[in-house]
């Protein structure tokens, strides 16, 4: 189990940035817009699809001690599906809200 832990480790650090933008999101979401929703629901899609990625996957690969990797395609390429879907949530949400943030200063 303590290989297991090593090699989870430094993925922790591809978590930490995608932590650090659900929490923005979630701060942004006091508005209740519709941007603020498509966009905290996109990154939190992000977070899960990374925590699977780099916490799940490895310590699958250490317990059945197998090549995950080839054999469970399906699943990978279901989750790639589900993390293409959340970054264009992410990013239709980012775009809108630009689009909020341009009309707000143009009104003043």
């Amino acid at each position: 189990m303590d290989d297991t832990l090593l090699s989870i480790l430094p993925s922790l650090l591809f978590i930490i940035p995608q932590i650090i933008i659900v929490v923005a999101c979630i701060i942004n979401l006091k508005k209740k817009s519709a941007s603020g929703i498509l966009v905290l629901i996109g990154a939190g899609i992000g977070l899960l699809t990374t925590l699977f990625y780099n916490l799940a996957i490895p310590i699958l690969f250490q317990v059945f001690n197998t090549n995950i990797y080839s054999d469970n395609t399906i699943i990978f390429s279901l989750i790639t599906g589900i993390s293409f879907i959340g970054s264009m949530l992410f990013a239709i949400g980012l775009l809108l809200l630009i689009q909020e943030k341009v009309k707000l200063q143009q009104s003043l």
